[in-house]
């Protein structure tokens, strides 16, 4: 051996090999120096702006934002990924073995890449055989993808991707990895981790998948547009079978279970449009969230928003409107119908649709929380919402505002006034106005409760001359109106534009004892550790007294029993209740606005485009019979509660003629409520009392006074 080498070289070199020898050595070297170098610096440039090992520690598939109603029952998700975590135990091992055979038959012994695969990609791309780098993707390289990079295939991106990879691979065991593959990855149509993707094609858990289905699964994240079995059934069921052979081949499964497999044909759940039950109350939370938080906040955050919708209410709500809504397009012969609409696939955004449209606004007049929203017929056609965005002429339920200027400033419920033709030389816009009641006729005295019962135009403009519209714009705004209101007598009659939701808060003042709450939407945020990020609490403010909104409210309970409201009864709502229909000229906007002491509510029916709905078509018909329905429904389990009677409400027996206190000569004395400082002093002037033998034996006064309107011309 010492004779072998002795400090010279066993083959003998001359001097030009040996320094030739030694220069390929030193070429070597150098080169083997640039490579190790290259390397060392391309992985820290393209490390640059990957995340950071805490970071990937941490890591977690995006999760939307879980919206849910009063009762913490969840109402739906906002995600641009929808997705429902489950732990790998959960996952079958039928699936779990399919993706592995066709994605990465070498996952359980790389270290994050596949070394080989990575060169012939290359190779491809640098030869130009591949104007894209393709393939060789391992399951960890594809989770990294899905999780931190673009979708784009660059050198560059690859580069990062194998990163990434081998990053990942040293801070998670295999199977930690396999968990997050299965919950992050898309499966197609928004379905993203298999258990989403279970629900969605097969109608079940992933615990519950057949060899077939597993197949099918495991073959789409290559292509989930592709290999969809919705719209490309064939290219789906090819697939599916090559995975089971990928798996024959892997030894995963026996050539006969792989054959009995394949002559199962792919049968998948009929797919649905994600809706959720109140499309318009999530829009508008939506909206919120995003001015404030962020899209990728409430997208990928991972939030939780607790809200005021009742769902039991909102389904209420839903069912109630479109039955009556189905029956008005029958009654009235409206064409075209919204059935003859077929829901369309994907969503559209019509403001003006061609059918007859409705909206329902319900809210606890005590807190402010809205509890049901409907703002038109179909989310997934029209995104407009008709109970906050639009604003429609309010007609006859704009008259209970100035009714409360009235009261407010001095008249009482049994005053009377001449319901008598008038000329308004000039309505503040500079013409000549010739208001008329509805049915063109005139009643002769009508005390204030009877004119608002009937909705008797010419009370309502004889009131708003006498108050002023200034002062009965300046309740309305106190009240909760927001849109603009012109300063002319016509105001009277309803003609200004008002929002659905302007209008039923302000109707809550009523309920809640001259309380006016600002309407709320979102009780509180968190976020995806549980911490508050906003909780949001009502907003109060007295803005009547309670003997005024008392008196109204009582008043108004004379629409629901014995007015223009009286088909409520009819229709089985039975308790006690106060509101007041609105039509408007031409029948265009149709409206009836009312509340118990715990549910203020309104409903509105008429065209998107201002035209008429049908001759004769008024808010008693149209928007009545669908809040009478709403309220029975969303009532019946609670007990039945009366307006509280506040101090200094007192009662007094008047003349229905005179407005002032009854004689015993007075044919029709009923029993009338009145704050205490405004209670009639003088009788009544009209009837005398020598037309009665008031030495009859046979005479009680107290028969006379028979309680609430003992009005025998009172027609509702």
């Amino acid at each position: 051996m010492a004779k072998f080498y002795q400090g010279k070289f066993p083959i003998k070199f001359n001097r030009k090999a040996r320094r030739n020898f030694f220069r390929i050595l030193f070429f070597l070297g150098l080169f083997l120096i640039f490579v190790t170098g290259f390397g060392a610096g391309t992985f820290a440039f393209y490390s640059r702006g990957l995340p950071s090992t805490r970071t990937l520690q941490e890591m977690q598939p995006k999760q939307g934002t879980k919206v849910y109603d009063r009762n913490n029952l969840l109402i739906c998700e906002f995600a641009e990924e929808h997705r429902v975590m489950a732990p790998l135990a959960r996952i079958p091992k039928n699936l779990i073995d399919a993706t592995i055979a066709i994605e990465d038959r070498s996952f359980r012994s790389h270290w994050g890449i596949d070394i080989f695969g990575y060169a012939a990609a290359v190779k491809d791309f640098v030869l130009r055989r591949s104007k894209r780098l393709r393939g060789a993707s391992t399951i960890t390289q594809q989770l990294a993808r899905n999780m931190f990079l673009t979708q784009d295939r660059t050198l560059s991106r690859k580069i990062a991707e194998a990163i990434l990879a081998m990053k990942i691979e040293r801070l998670f065991s295999k199977d930690e990895i396999l968990e997050l593959y299965f919950n992050q990855i898309n499966y197609g149509h928004g379905a993203y981790g298999v258990q989403t993707a279970s629900q969605m094609y097969f109608g079940g858990d992933v615990d519950s998948l057949t060899l077939p289905q597993a197949a099918m699964l495991a073959g789409m994240p290559r292509g989930p547009s592709i290999y969809t079995p919705y719209t490309h059934p064939e290219a789906a069921l090819k697939r599916r079978n090559t995975v089971l052979e990928a798996m024959v081949a892997t030894g995963a499964i026996t050539r006969a279970l792989a054959d009995s497999a394949r002559k199962t044909e792919i049968v998948v759940k009929p797919r649905e449009l994600r809706l959720n039950d109140a499309p318009y109350f999530v829009e508008e939370v939506r909206k919120y969230l995003e001015a404030k938080y962020g899209a990728n906040a409430i997208y990928q955050g991972a939030m939780q928003v607790y809200t005021t919708l009742d769902l039991k209410l909102q389904q209420a709500a839903n069912q109630v409107s479109e039955s009556w809504m189905e029956q008005l397009e029958d009654r009235y012969k409206l064409v075209p119908r919204r059935r003859d609409f077929k829901t369309p696939k994907v969503e559209t955004d019509i403001v003006n649709t061609p059918y007859i449209q409705d909206a329902l606004l319900a809210l606890d007049p005590g807190n402010g929380h809205i509890l049901a929203m409907i703002g038109g017929r179909d989310f997934l056609i029209s995104k407009f919402n008709r109970a906050i965005q639009s604003r429609r002429q309010a007609g006859s339920a704009f008259k209970p505002f100035i009714y409360t200027a009235a009261i407010d400033n001095g008249f009482s419920p049994g005053d009377v006034i001449l319901d008598a033709p008038i000329v308004i030389e000039d309505d503040g816009s500079g013409n000549s106005w010739y208001p008329r009641n509805y049915d063109g006729k005139f009643g002769g005295p009508t005390s204030l409760r009877r004119g608002l019962a009937l909705s008797k135009n010419l009370i309502a403009v004889k009131l708003i001359q006498s108050i002023g519209p200034s002062t009965v714009i300046s309740y309305a705004r106190k009240m909760g109106i927001r849109t603009p209101l012109p300063a002319v007598l016509s105001l009277a009659l309803g003609s200004a534009d008002i929002s659905m939701i302007d209008m039923v808060s302000a109707y809550g003042v009523f309920a809640n004892r001259g309380v006016r709450v600002e309407p709320l939407m979102i009780l509180k945020v968190l976020d995806k550790n549980g911490i508050v990020l906003e909780e949001n609490h009502p907003y109060a403010e007295e803005v009547l007294s309670p003997q005024t909104a008392y008196i109204m409210a009582n008043m108004m309970k004379t629409v629901v029993d014995h007015g223009t409201g009286i088909y409520a009864r009819s229709l089985g709502f039975t308790r006690p209740a106060g509101g007041k229909t609105g039509t408007t000229n031409d029948y265009t906007d149709t409206w009836f606005i009312g509340y118990t002491p715990n549910l203020a509510c309104g409903v509105w029916v008429g065209f998107d485009q201002k035209k008429t709905v049908a001759e004769g078509a008024t808010g008693a018909g149209l928007a009545l019979p669908i809040w009478a329905a709403f309220m029975k429904q969303a009532t019946d389990s609670l007990p039945v509660k009366d307006f509280p009677v506040p101090g200094d409400i007192v009662s007094a027996t008047i003349c229905t003629e005179s407005g002032l206190l009854a004689t015993p000569a007075c044919p029709n004395p009923r029993s009338e409520i009145y704050l205490k400082a405004n209670l009639p002093t003088k009788t009544c002037d009209i009837h005398r009392l020598q037309n009665l033998n008031m030495q009859s034996k046979d005479y009680n006064f107290e028969q006379l006074d028979r309680g609430s309107l003992n009005d025998p011309d009172f027609k509702p």
